[in-house]
């Protein structure tokens, strides 16, 4: 069965945080690659599990469009490895 991106954006970013952190775990992976899936998981972090809670609605919503821009570049990222087969 071959994955399409559609597939991927449907997923909660919970999962693909998951899947990032696969990769950055995974010692037969680039470098290159470990590094930016374990960013791509730090980033989720940060964004769902903020040292402070959002002072107000502004806040939130910037929140949100972070978060909607990191799932992405996270979908982005993942599409060549999950149709590999690696993740």
């Amino acid at each position: 069965m071959i994955i399409r991106k559609e597939d991927l954006e449907a997923l909660d970013s919970v999962m693909l945080a998951i899947m990032c952190k696969k990769i950055s775990q995974d010692e037969s992976a680039e470098l290159d690659a470990r590094d930016r899936a374990r960013q791509f998981k730090e980033d989720w972090i940060r964004l769902t599990e903020p040292e402070r809670p959002p002072r107000n609605a502004r806040e939130s919503e910037k929140i949100r469009r972070e978060l909607a821009q990191l799932k992405a570049q996270m979908v982005d990222f993942l599409l060549p490895f999950v149709q590999a087969g690696f993740a």
